[in-house]
């Protein structure tokens, strides 16, 4: 562990973002390219297939037509979110482990150094486990939702009225949320820890969170702030350009937008990651020597 102020941290955290942009342009191009690909091939066919099932009065009142399409959605957003998961997973590995090169060297000053991260490779054990924990965060995600939505049709079979149902519902959807929050804060030292190299060990990172959560939240959430508020004066930028004719040109901006913002942010939190695992990994550390 090493005594990091929070200023420190995020202060860091966005020295380490920038730096990684400019050391890795080649990188965060292709990995933009990527991002932007998918969620416009996406967006088109999600499209495509609206507009054909609603130009057909046919497919409007067939049942096994709508059963069709939105198996069809459903199955390019799943096909989206893995793709684009996967390049988002293997940035931050790559810029993960740039952050713990940069403050392995000499010049860096460490009451403790970190694990010395891997060389640069495409597909090795660390991006494999990195991207599992992802996979991992998406599922519990999913699986709360799924919990919230069997509770709301419990209820309703229940016979408790709509309004009823709905705010018990929405009270669950709170709840699933905040303990979702924080068993991803717990965890979160996971991701800088497999991406150096390091096994997956929960015991071990939920020791090292202990009692930790709430500047691990704090942190995470003011490092993406400038992020935030980068996409959205980009947004809006995007949205006075356009003209009423536009309509596909100012579709294709916000979705650059978001291909950039979604870049800043992953690489701003994967930069904020490596500074709480020097605050916090004293376990996992210990562990993985």
């Amino acid at each position: 562990m090493e005594d990091i102020t929070l200023r420190q941290c995020l202060k860091g955290a966005w020295r380490d973002a920038a730096s990684a942009v400019r050391h890795m342009p080649i990188v965060f191009l292709v990995a933009f390219v990527a991002v932007l690909a998918t969620g416009t091939a996406g967006y088109k066919a999600q499209f495509s297939d609206m507009a054909a099932a609603g130009g057909s009065l046919t497919a409007m009142t067939s049942s096994s037509a709508g059963h069709a399409s939105a198996a069809t959605q459903g199955l390019v957003s799943l096909g989206v979110t893995f793709v684009q998961t996967l390049v988002l997973a293997v940035l931050a590995v790559f810029v993960v482990r740039f952050a713990i090169k940069l403050h392995a060297e000499p010049g860096a000053v460490s009451a403790r150094p970190a694990p010395a991260a891997p060389p640069m490779r495409l597909w090795d054990a660390g991006v494999r486990r990195y991207f599992l924990l992802c996979i991992a965060l998406i599922a519990g995600y999913v699986g709360a939702t799924l919990a919230v939505l069997i509770a709301w049709i419990g209820l309703r079979l229940a016979g408790m009225s709509s309004g009823t149902s709905t705010a018990a519902a929405a009270t669950l959807a709170v709840l699933a949320v905040c303990g979702m929050s924080y068993v991803s804060a717990r965890l979160s030292l996971l991701f800088p820890h497999t991406a150096a190299g390091g096994q997956i060990q929960w015991r071990a990172a939920w020791e090292d969170t202990r009692g930790h959560f709430w500047f691990i939240t704090t942190a995470a959430v003011l490092a993406i702030l400038p992020v935030i508020g980068i996409a959205t004066v980009l947004t809006v930028v995007a949205e006075m350009l356009a003209t009423a004719a536009s309509a596909g040109g100012l579709t294709m901006g916000l979705m650059v937008v978001q291909s950039v913002g979604t870049l800043l942010y992953t690489a701003t939190g994967a930069t904020c990651s490596v500074w709480l695992y020097r605050k916090f990994a004293a376990i996992l550390r210990t562990e993985s020597t």
